[in-house]
């Protein structure tokens, strides 16, 4: 939605200048299907000098399923700037990202679920993610680097000699937000004997571990596992997003990067109702947006079974 209002914004004579998103606010009504086309509207909300605002609504069978009020502007321009005393109070865990090139930094391992085109984590393969391999003790937020994995092959390694890798953009920023781990399964209960919460740390670093030994197996398909998913969804409790606000602080380099870094924090969850923030930065650790999303959490089985 943010990318079609972009694209229009640099098609419109008026707009042209304006094509940097500033900030966006998303409201999700009904899932959609990937049975039935789905059709996109725009309209011009307001039209300004320094900044503009158009909405975007998405309709599937006729019935509105989401909508999209994106603010953009031309982020370029200059304008009053102060240093805060604002930081991160827990550091990042060290990081070389050269080693996480070649999956060789020993703080973090890579976990990439494979792509199946009917499967459930369509959208998380699209992100190769690392987390540190040392599980805490508590989770007042999570953190993990990621860089693009859209060219990967669907359940393994990048092919070789394929040019230059993937880099992330600035209208990508929102689906980025979108991808962070479900901090809330750090939060489930987890009886001896019993499945990992599929979504937790600790889950996916068993993952990891697994997908790490095939890869150093010399499997093509490294990436599969009968149990992380990726096809299938199997757990107990399904975060159906209802609003992703996201505020873009500053620019990606012209070049693109290949690397952010996502810290994940959730305030609250009571009855059913859940917060969830994402900062997300850059390889230098500058702040580069802030993703705000509100969620319900319900059970697994009976809102599949609506599906």
């Amino acid at each position: 939605m943010t990318e079609y209002a972009l694209y229009y914004a640099s098609q419109h004579p008026k707009l042209q200048t304006q094509i940097d998103l500033r900030n966006s606010y998303v409201q999700f009504y009904r899932p959609t299907f990937d049975s039935a086309p789905l059709i996109m509207t725009l309209r011009e909300v307001n039209i300004g000098k320094g900044q503009s605002t158009l909405r975007v609504e998405s309709f599937q069978n006729e019935k509105i399923t989401a909508s999209a009020d994106i603010s953009i502007t031309n982020l370029s321009i200059a304008g009053i700037t102060f240093q805060t005393d604002w930081r991160l109070f827990t550091p990042p865990s060290p990081v070389d990202l050269t080693k996480l090139e070649i999956d060789s930094d020993p703080n973090w391992i890579s976990y990439h679920c494979a792509f199946y085109p009917e499967g459930f984590r369509r959208g998380q393969s699209y992100v190769k993610n690392f987390i540190p391999r040392v599980l805490p003790t508590d989770f007042p937020f999570i953190e993990q680097w990621v860089e693009p994995g859209w060219d990967y092959l669907p359940l393994g390694s990048r092919p070789s000699g394929s040019g230059s890798k993937a880099r992330w953009t600035n209208d990508m920023i929102q689906f980025v937000g979108d991808m962070a781990f479900p901090i809330q399964d750090n939060y489930v209960p987890h009886g001896e004997g019993k499945p990992l919460p599929m979504g937790s740390i600790a889950a996916l670093l068993e993952f990891a571990k697994r997908q790490e030994k095939a890869r150093n197996e010399g499997r093509s398909d490294w990436r599969v596992l009968n149990d992380d998913g990726a096809r299938n969804f199997w757990g107990k409790t399904l975060n159906v997003s209802l609003t992703l606000s996201t505020e873009i602080k500053q620019r990606l380099p012209a070049e693109d990067v290949r690397w952010l870094y996502l810290r994940t924090e959730c305030k609250r969850i009571l009855n059913g109702q859940m917060d969830m923030e994402v900062l997300i930065f850059d390889e230098r650790m500058d702040l580069i947006a802030i993703s705000q999303q509100i969620a319900a959490l319900v059970p697994a089985n009976s809102k599949i079974q609506k599906l």
